[in-house]
């Protein structure tokens, strides 16, 4: 942000005192986003009170880039990074989503933020086999990519390599483009602290089944389906184990990883609610089984 464009400080006018008055002003900019690009130019005082809020998301692909990352220059086919910039706000940046960007572009942002917990990497361009050492020193909580863009020898039934450091920490992985051998997700089960699991693409009831059996901290497992009321093929439905959750297919990626970010519901908070409702109906059925047992005298 340009210092230059904030009203110079003045003497103070308000008679609401500083806590409240900043407490104002992150409620607005939590309900509103897109106001925080105006409220920072309130005064100098407000622009330090949001300036985290303003650059805590980062967006660049199909739609709007948020916030400003390109000077508006070109290299080629490819827009031009406002390193200054990013370098100075990168700090502040929590939750990152990146798509069909090239993975060099890719490397140079996740230099500049060092504090991304968040991060998807969607249908990036080229090889992302140099940013493995640059992931492995950001403190990742969530993590949402295609294998096959960070591992040059993905073949068909070849083992991901999940043990690798990068991964030590992830809560939350969304695979894209899963398919349904066992033996290419088999070193999931190493991941100590992996608790939700979503797999996007082909899944069967084997591959749900030794999800289940290996990943034994797992309390989500969510998977996607297109056009029908049910994932179909010999997936069971519903199915015995609660934390298995069925979601129809997303419209809007980018929107809905968004809303996420900001904490509104996506799709882990659905799945979350689903869960739980699919177990208060198992509870009850049980009770229910119970109540009518004959007694025994």
């Amino acid at each position: 942000m340009n210092t230059m464009n904030v009203r110079p400080e003045s003497p103070r006018t308000s008679e609401l005192p500083s806590e409240l008055e900043r407490e104002i002003f992150e409620i607005a900019a939590s309900s509103h986003p897109k106001w925080i690009p105006k409220l920072v130019l309130v005064a100098r005082r407000v622009r330090i009170w949001l300036e985290p809020e303003l650059y805590r998301i980062m967006r660049s692909g199909k739609g709007r880039v948020i916030p400003p990352l390109y000077t508006g220059e070109k290299e080629g086919d490819n827009d031009v990074l406002d390193l200054n910039r990013l370098q100075q706000y990168g700090r502040h940046v929590k939750h990152i989503l990146l798509q069909k960007r090239p993975s060099q572009e890719i490397g140079h942002i996740l230099n500049c933020c060092p504090n991304v917990h968040n991060l998807a990497l969607w249908m990036i361009r080229g090889s992302c086999t140099h940013l493995i050492p640059i992931l492995e020193g950001l403190p990742l909580r969530r993590l949402s990519f295609d294998p096959s863009y960070f591992f040059q020898n993905y073949a068909k039934d070849s083992s991901v390599p999940f043990d690798q450091a990068l991964f030590h920490n992830i809560t939350h992985l969304e695979v894209l483009n899963a398919t349904v051998a066992w033996s290419k997700w088999k070193q999931l089960a190493h991941l100590p602290r992996l608790t939700h699991l979503a797999l996007v693409g082909v899944v069967n009831q084997a591959l749900i089944d030794c999800v289940l059996a290996e990943c034994r901290n797992l309390e989500l497992f969510v998977t996607f389906f297109m056009y029908t009321d049910h994932p179909g093929g010999d997936i069971l439905v519903p199915q015995k184990d609660p934390r298995v959750v069925f979601l129809k297919k997303i419209i809007g990626h980018l929107d809905h990883w968004e809303v996420g970010a900001r904490g509104e519901e996506d799709f882990w908070i659905k799945g979350e609610r689903c869960k739980k409702k699919a177990m208060r109906k198992d509870f009850t059925n049980v009770a229910s089984t119970r109540l009518s047992l004959p007694i025994s005298l």
